[in-house]
This record gives C-alpha cells, sequence and structure tokens, in this order.
C-alpha cells in the first residue's frame, strides 16, 4: 500500500501516527568581533548592528506647530477626507505608459473588435448602415482603449493641494526618510555632509529629516519643485507657521527648475517624484543630472507598490550600467550586491521590493490613532566605492515569522538570491539564534551563510511498522 494512503488510512481510524519528515537548514557563521562583544555582555543581540529599525518616529513638536498653524481656517472634517483621497490617489498610480506598449494594446483592441465586428459584414451593410457601423465601431475601440490604458496626468499643486499634501503625507514621508538617511548615518559615521539638495521637495520633508540628523553640518539646503505654492508652503512651515519668524535653518533656497549649475551636492535626494515624471526619457534625464550633481550618497525613494518598486529599479540599472569613471558608484542600501534584484527579475512574482515603517500621524480632529505604518521601495547610491564591511550582511525582505523552538527569515543576500533560513538554537548556536529573533523586515542580519547543514531524518512508527522516506 502507498506510504500517504496508510498514513491517511491510520489518522482516519485514530492510530497513534508517525510520519517521516525532512527538513534542510542552512549553516551560518556570525560575524566573530561580534561573537566577541555578546559573549563579554558589551551588547545585547537586540541592539545588534544590523537592526535598522528606530521605532515609532514622530514629528518634531516644532513642525507638529507649524503645519498645525498653517491649517488656519479650514474645516478640519474636510481636509482630512481631502488628505485620505489624495494619499489613496498617489499610492495607486501608475508611470505614464510607454509608446509601445500603447501601440501593442490598441493592436490587441482592434484584433478583439475585429472579431465582434468582422470587416467582412461592412460589405454587406447599405450606405447608411455602413456609415453608422463605422461610428460604432471606432466608437467601441474608443471605449475599450479608455478602459485599459492607465490615464496618466501630473498632479497640480495649487495652495489648497499644497496643504492637504502636507497634512496627509508630512508625518509619512518624514518617517520614510528619518529610516533610510539613519541608517546612512549609522553605517558611515565619516559621513558629514556640508550640502544638501531635492528635487521634487514638495514641502520640505527630506529637509526635515536632514536637518534633524545632521543640522550642525549642513550649512545649504536646495529645494526644486516645480509649485511655487508647495515652496511657498514649504517656506511657511520653517518659519513654524509665522510669516515674520525667522527661518530656523541655515542657507535654505527655493527653486522651480533644476539649475543649469555643476555644483557638487554631499546628499542628493529624489523622493516621491518619479511618478510625476511624463515619460522614461524624462526620467533618465533627471537621475543622470541629480548623479552628476551629487559627491556621495544619493537616495530615491518611491510608494512601496509593484509600480513604485518598479521605478526604483529601473533607476538602479540606469545607475550601475553608466560607463563613465567619473559616474561610477554602488548600491548602498538596501541590496548587498550589485546584481539584477532578485525580486524583480522573476516575472511570474509580482511581490514588489518594499520595506515598511512606523509613524504617528498628526492628531487632528477626533483622529486617535496612535500609529499607522508606511510602505516604501527605496535605494541609496553611494558615489565610488563602498568601503563598509557589513555591506555583504543579507537583509530580510519580509517578516520574521516566530515559530515554536525556530525562528523562519527570509531575506536578500550578496549573490542576489531570495533565501529563506530557519533559524534554531541546536544548529545555529545561541548568538545567531538570538540576532534573528531580534530582527525583523529591514533589518540586516550580522552574518555570513554557509552550506546546506546535513538532512535530519526523522523515522516515525505506525502501530510498530517502520516507514521510510524514500
Amino acid at each position: 500500500m502507498n506510504i500517504g494512503l496508510k498514513l491517511l488510512a491510520n489518522l482516519r481510524y485514530g492510530i497513534s501516527k508517525h510520519f517521516v519528515r525532512n527538513t534542510c537548514k542552512i549553516a551560518v557563521e556570525v560575524e566573530p568581533n561580534l561573537i566577541e562583544k555578546l559573549e563579554n555582555e558589551e551588547m545585547k543581540a537586540r541592539h545588534h548592528p544590523g537592526i535598522a529599525k528606530i521605532g515609532k518616529i514622530e514629528l518634531p513638536l516644532n513642525l507638529r506647530h507649524a503645519l498645525e498653524r498653517v491649517i488656519g481656517d479650514y474645516p478640519i472634517k474636510t481636509l482630512l477626507k481631502d488628505c485620505k483621497q489624495l494619499d489613496q490617489y498617489i499610492g495607486s498610480r501608475h508611470p505614464p505608459a510607454k509608446q509601445e506598449e500603447i501601440n501593442l494594446k490598441m493592436k490587441l483592441i482592434i484584433e478583439e473588435v475585429d472579431r465582434r465586428m468582422p470587416p467582412e459584414k461592412l460589405s454587406l451593410l447599405g450606405e447608411e448602415s455602413a456609415v453608422d457601423w463605422k461610428r460604432k465601431r471606432e466608437k467601441l475601440i474608443k471605449r475599450l482603449v479608455a478602459q485599459r490604458n492607465y490615464s496618466w496626468k501630473p498632479i497640480e499643486y495649487g495652495s489648497y493641494e499644497s496643504l492637504v499634501y502636507a497634512i496627509g503625507r508630512g508625518a509619512k514621508e518624514y518617517s520614510v526618510l528619518i529610516s533610510i538617511l539613519n541608517e546612512i548615518r549609522v553605517r558611515d559615521e565619516s559621513f558629514q555632509p556640508r550640502s544638501y539638495f531635492d528635487f521634487g521637495a514638495g514641502v520640505g520633508t527630506g529637509m526635515w529629516a536632514a536637518s534633524n540628523l545632521w543640522k550642525n553640518t549642513i550649512f545649504e539646503y536646495y529645494n526644486v519643485d516645480s509649485s511655487r505654492h508647495m515652496n511657498d508652503l514649504s517656506e511657511l512651515i520653517l518659519r513654524e507657521g509665522n510669516e515674520n519668524q525667522q527661518i530656523l535653518l541655515r542657507n535654505v533656497y527655493y527653486r522651480q527648475f533644476l539649475p543649469a549649475i555643476e555644483t557638487l551636492y554631499d546628499l542628493v535626494v529624489l523622493s516621491y517624484t518619479l511618478f510625476e515624471l511624463p515619460n522614461i526619457e524624462s526620467r533618465r534625464d533627471v537621475i543622470l543630472n541629480l548623479w552628476k550633481k551629487c559627491s556621495s550618497y544619493m537616495v530615491i525613494i518611491e510608494e512601496g507598490t509593484r509600480r513604485g518598486s518598479e521605478l526604483i529599479n529601473e533607476a538602479r540599472d540606469l545607475i550601475l550600467n553608466l560607463n563613465s569613471v567619473e559616474l561610477k558608484g554602488e548600491v548602498f542600501a538596501p541590496c548587498s550586491h550589485n546584481l539584477t534584484c532578485p525580486r524583480l527579475s522573476n516575472n511570474g512574482d509580482r511581490t514588489p521590493c518594499n520595506f515598511e515603517v512606523g509613524f504617528v500621524p498628526l492628531h487632528l480632529g477626533n483622529e486617535k490613532n496612535d500609529r499607522q505604518t508606511a510602505r516604501y521601495s527605496y535605494v541609496v547610491f553611494k558615489k565610488g566605492n563602498i568601503s563598509d564591511p557589513t555591506r555583504k550582511w543579507p537583509r530580510l525582505v519580509r517578516p520574521t515569522l516566530l515559530r515554536s523552538k525556530h525562528i523562519i527569515c527570509r531575506m536578500c543576500t550578496e549573490d542576489a538570491k531570495l533565501q529563506e533560513v530557519i533559524f534554531t538554537h541546536s544548529k545555529h548556536g545561541r548568538h545567531a539564534y538570538r540576532c534573528a529573533k531580534a530582527s525583523d523586515w529591514g533589518d540586516r542580519l550580522p552574518i555570513k551563510l554557509g552550506d546546506q547543514l546535513p538532512t535530519i531524518r526523522k523515522t516515525l512508527k505506525t502501530n510498530g511498522e517502520k516507514y521510510e522516506n524514500q
């Protein structure tokens, strides 16, 4: 009898059952200097250097008060409703379709319409009926094209729309930027930026985050946004909502267009802007222009959707494939490699490469939610070569699964593979187990992956019969 059928029969009749199970585990090696610190109790496993999370992120009090002041006499209930609608719209956006994609869809639609309304039928119709038939056919084609093509258009930000953006997305974007920029600060302590450049600066969320981390070293903030109203609101927020108050930061500049000057900036940011550009050519032009202005780090952030992740990967491939020696760079985060993204190289996998951060929203009206989460996709480039020895540490790309006596971590490795590792105390040791237990989505594990461990064979018996897994 088939082993599976025997086991099923035993289960059905309540007989004590045993079965064969094969479990495979990957060997890991914890960083030697970290082991020494853990052994000497100089460091706790929950504080290992691969942890990127900095807890629940909240806007500084002065910025919260500034945002509350700029609301003025606008009704809170209506404002919050519009904030929610704008955030949902931005989160559901697609980039403009390429012309070849539009042409292909048009071809398929015409073929579909021809099957519904065969062209041969036209010759059988009278003159009046033929005119009516052609009109119906064109109307059907237009309707199907409108249904199946994303109607992209840029968002126009006037004074009210800019305010809605600041209230609805200010705390969210600030938390994402703090989370990303803080990893640069922790991993590269020698990096002390003196200049900051933000394209698509909006209401200044990137500037808020950068000034929070490097206020004493940054001497120039250069913000570019096509909306004059966004720039005006950003400056008003820096004045804490009072036009007559002095700006808290030094040397803050606003422009509506990219400057032609070749000045270099230590930190360049492009956050939540790629969806606003009309085509792939303009995206490439902007990214290359910004990369030429960058002397150290460039950060690109988008929504954590599949489309947002694809735009980030498009920018990643563009920078990594540049042949110019002056423009050579590497990926600093989140990848531990410069190879093809394993998440997006699989056309059958629609899962985006994204991460999550918690933040405290503005408490306006009757809103009592004390914590929300934001999902985002991003890439950080470093000009030249990266000397960080921890860069090869694998990064967790999905939440850690805590189970009885084992922990499941799914990570992206230095050889561009998505690897699942089941950590146990007995096989990997207490240091690796505790570090894995303390880590979560977005963190890096201070380990080196090895070979597959020997298979554990458990033979389980049923009524004295011994079953082997063949």
